[in-house]
């Protein structure tokens, strides 16, 4: 079974909206401050100066464990 990489491994490959929280980490849906998952800010590896990435999940992919 493949393991997902941690989110700290895949901020280089995620989009603008999933860096901001807007939307999914794992499947790239659209998010809601009523229905998101906070995944918690950690630092953004893909930029060379400091900054930080708000990942959030859908209920269905931090339900499910694809995180």
């Amino acid at each position: 079974m493949q393991q997902t990489p941690a989110l700290s491994e895949l901020s280089s490959e995620l989009s603008d909206l999933q860096r901001r929280g807007r939307a999914c980490v794992s499947c790239g849906v659209a998010l809601d401050n009523a229905t998101a998952v906070d995944l918690g800010s950690r630092p953004d590896v893909a930029v060379d100066h400091r900054a930080d990435v708000f990942p959030r999940a859908c209920p269905c992919c931090a339900a499910g464990g694809a995180l």
